[in-house]
Parts: C-alpha cells; sequence; structure tokens
C-alpha cells in the first residue's frame, strides 16, 4: 500500500488534529520563529525500569526523546530514530502504554516483520476499531524497517 499513517487515519475520519496542536502548544509561525521547539513543552515522565527514566518533550515541530536526562532520539528537523531494536521493545508489551511511547523508536529487521506486525496490530486494538488495526500495524512496520 502506497499510503501513510497519517493518510490512512484521515482516511477513516480521524483528521481532527486540533488536540494535537493544543497540546504541543502549536501556533502560527512557530516553525518558522523557533524551529518548531517552545520552552515549555508538554512533557512526560515514567520509568522504565529501577534505574532508568524515559522523559518525552512534545514540541509542535519535534518530539525528543530522554532517557536518564540524555537525549535518546528525535522526530524533528534533526530527526534520529530506530534507536531501540524492536525485541528490546518486547519487554514492554504487557504495559501498552509505554510500548506505544516507545514504538516510533523502534528499529525492525525484515525476519521480524510479520511477528512485529503481529504484535502492533493487537495492541492497537485497544485504541482502533479492530479491522483498522492491521493496516495500520502494516504502515508503522514499514515506516520503522532497518535499511
Amino acid at each position: 500500500m502506497d499510503m501513510s499513517l497519517t493518510e490512512l487515519i484521515m482516511e477513516n475520519g480521524m483528521c481532527d488534529t486540533s488536540w494535537w496542536d493544543n497540546f504541543t502548544k502549536y501556533y502560527d509561525g512557530v516553525l518558522e520563529q523557533t524551529d518548531g521547539y517552545v520552552d515549555e513543552p508538554e512533557t512526560l515522565i515514567c520509568e522504565l525500569a529501577p534505574a532508568q527514566t524515559l522523559k518525552i518533550e512534545f514540541h509542535p515541530g519535534d518530539t525528543v526523546y530522554f532517557i536518564n536526562d540524555k537525549q535518546a532520539a528525535c522526530t524533528g528537523g534533526h530527526y534520529n530514530i530506530q534507536v531501540i531494536p524492536f525485541k528490546e521493545l518486547l519487554n514492554f508489551v504487557k504495559d501498552k502504554q509505554i510500548f506505544l511511547l516507545l514504538l516510533p523508536l523502534a528499529v525492525i529487521d525484515c525476519q521480524d516483520k510479520d511477528e512485529a506486525a503481529q504484535i502492533i496490530s493487537n495492541v492497537l486494538q485497544n485504541i482502533f476499531d479492530k479491522h483498522l488495526c492491521s493496516q495500520y500495524a502494516g504502515c508503522i512496520v514499514n515506516g520503522l524497517m532497518s535499511g
């Protein structure tokens, strides 16, 4: 399929992004004026393990991931994701929220493609209608494939 996840979501009538604009403190001109960063971004902090903390800053033009206060990845202009092998993400599959928060950081090897699609589809069923999840999972997997 030659569609992005965003296009699929829009095609299925779930395209109201005003909540995201509000959450990230988006305003007209933020990308030009501050490169998409705000001084006080919405921030999520949670424990991954007893000595490992995940912090995610949500800016209008970037999502920045920190593990133990060291930047691990980002989705903006200095795009750097695919830093965690998908197999390591399986440690968090029981905590679906952590799994989904870390999913953009995953890299999926070709031999794990089908298993990853099934696992992601199963997790997405907690959010979306079941009949949409395999399509969404397929888009996600294609975006996270290595090489």
